[in-house]
């Protein structure tokens, strides 16, 4: 009963959200809200194996629905804090950009001391009130704030190399955060939206070519000294060398076959096959491929075009803000939810390896599906301050 409570005002939330977009820039909301509906509807469908064996562990009746339904539960409590995020003064917000980037930093270095052993690369999260919170994705959004404050004021200060250097100072010492705990995911997603938020303010092509190389190097090391990169880069190149059962390899591997069940159409809703048992993490790193087996190269389609649209709508009104410090926000959002979906798609797909990425607004995670709603709100907001 708790739970269809939930569902239903969950939905009513929903649908204040998209009658509140109808202010200017509605459709940036308008777009996210479809996404975050469709992540409702892929979340039904194949989170039922993965709520099952999970529930079994402490439920005498498991529960086919259980991350469902946290996903609903959750979502009113997003919707709090995205309602808290907009009604605040956008002065205040940049005022505090300092404040809200060291806050989110303490979080970050606070995991080297509650985590002994990151070789694994899964204790990235901290545990608050019941709830497990992953302070790197929470950074991704608050070190922007901080970096393009200063981005926007050392460009008229600075010559080329000065400006590429300090830039390239700030960058890296963020990077090095995600590269010791580790983070590699997180890492593949803010080095390049960097690079992006640099040539928006004018940083040369060559300074960006200097900094690939650089970081191609520094991959190459991280593969031979870490065990945990070399994995899988390993399974990458040849997933049949995973000696697990249902190891990295496995993973890969499966997920090819739920999308090579594309066609047009797929087999069906709620009628896949790979979701039971054989996609780990259906519900949540893997959801993509799981749901493809079921709305097929149609469905996935209409997923691609509101990504599309949400980012068509973005640019359309970027050419209209004057502000520095607005324009690099902006960009920054906007590419790290693209990015982000790329990265996602491309480990379902087999273009890049295992990384642990979420796709925005699509798959379970507290944290994930919380900046996803943070962006679209600053968004939104930042449009709205267009006289």
């Amino acid at each position: 009963m708790v739970s269809i409570i939930l569902l239903v005002l969950s939905l009513i939330i929903l649908i204040w959200m998209v009658a509140w977009s109808l202010l200017r820039g509605w459709r940036i909301l308008f777009f996210g809200c479809l996404l975050l509906l469709f992540g409702i509807g892929a979340m039904f469908s194949v989170s039922i194996h993965e709520s099952f064996e999970y529930t079994r562990k402490f439920l005498d009746a498991p529960s086919n629905y259980f991350y469902f339904f946290e996903h609903i539960e959750k979502f009113i409590l997003w919707a709090i804090v995205c309602l808290i995020a907009y009604v605040t003064p956008w002065a205040w917000v940049k005022k505090s950009s300092f404040l809200l980037f060291a806050g989110s930093l303490i979080l970050m270095l606070a995991l080297f001391f509650i985590w002994d052993d990151f070789n694994k690369g899964a204790n990235l999260w901290i545990r608050i009130a019941g709830n497990t919170i992953q302070p790197g994705e929470f950074f991704k959004v608050w070190m922007v704030f901080f970096l393009v404050s200063r981005l926007s004021r050392k460009k008229r200060v600075f010559d080329e190399l000065q400006y590429y250097l300090w830039f390239a100072m700030i960058a890296w010492l963020c990077a090095w955060i995600y590269f010791f705990l580790p983070d590699y995911g997180s890492l593949l997603i803010i080095g390049p939206v960097a690079l992006i938020l640099f040539r928006f303010y004018g940083g040369k092509r060559y300074y960006i070519l200097t900094t690939l190389v650089l970081g191609f190097f520094v991959v190459v090391l991280a593969s031979a000294k870490s065990t945990y990169v070399n994995e899988r880069i390993g399974y990458f190149l040849d997933p049949s060398s995973d000696p697990s059962s249902r190891g990295i390899g496995w993973q890969t591997t499966q997920s090819l076959v739920a999308v090579g069940w594309w066609w047009i159409i797929g087999k069906g809703y709620g009628k896949g096959l790979q979701k039971f048992w054989y996609i780990p993490e259906a519900q949540s790193d893997f959801i993509f491929a799981a749901f493809s087996e079921e709305i097929g190269f149609l469905g996935n389609s209409i997923l691609l075009t509101l990504y599309f649209l949400l980012a068509r709508n973005v640019l359309k009104w970027l050419k209209w803000l004057r502000d520095p410090f607005d324009r690099g926000i902006v960009v920054w959002l906007l590419s790290l939810i693209i990015m982000q979906m790329f990265v996602n798609i491309g480990v379902n797909i087999k273009l890049l390896p295992l990384t642990w990425v979420t796709l925005p607004f699509i798959s379970h995670g507290w944290s994930a599906l919380m900046v996803n709603m943070l962006e679209i709100v600053l968004l939104h907001k930042i449009v709205n301050k267009i006289p």
